[in-house]
């Protein structure tokens, strides 16, 4: 799994793992790099984070809810994603790295037996850029929790992101 420099072109290796505790205290202190949520909350979630392989520093996190199918859902929500500052937008120093996140979840998702099944519920301003960019389909279904609805990736979206970003 590589995410790349997008000046150079360098393909450069990533881990994605669970986040432990001392990152917790390392997300907290560096709120300019991570500023969208308070991360705090999440820790005792089911939270990843994505890596260099050369590096400890944290590019990106996702925090994973779990549907199972007693539950009536059978899927994964991405319940959070965020980037890391310097990786978002123009200018980023990485691209790839909510790419490599989307993609990982999509393959836990096999691993539970969801068939690839990954939803989360988006900020008006992402509807788009989800689709486009990684092939969420929007439900406008809206309810007081979901104010701009779902967004879904079925299975052939999400072998689609494996390929894409894992492989």
């Amino acid at each position: 799994m590589t995410v790349e420099n997008p000046l150079t072109g360098e393909k450069l290796e990533v881990i994605i793992e669970p986040a432990a505790k001392e990152d917790f205290k390392v997300i907290s202190k560096d709120k300019i790099r991570f500023s969208a949520f308070d991360w705090n909350k999440y820790k005792e979630k089911e939270v990843y984070k994505l890596r260099l392989k050369t590096d400890q520093t944290i590019q990106g996190l996702m925090c994973l809810r779990d549907f199972p199918p007693e539950m009536g859902v059978n899927a994964l929500e991405i319940e959070l994603l965020e980037v890391s500052a310097e990786n978002r937008q123009a200018g980023k120093k990485l691209s790839g790295v909510a790419g490599c996140m989307i993609a990982f979840a999509c393959r836990e998702s096999f691993k539970r037996g969801y068939q690839g099944w990954v939803f989360l519920i988006p900020k008006t301003y992402l509807i788009e850029h989800y689709s486009s960019a990684y092939g969420f389909i929007h439900f406008p279904l809206i309810t007081p929790d979901r104010p701009e609805g779902i967004m879904e990736l079925d299975t052939i979206g999400a072998h689609l992101l494996i390929k894409k970003y894992l492989a």
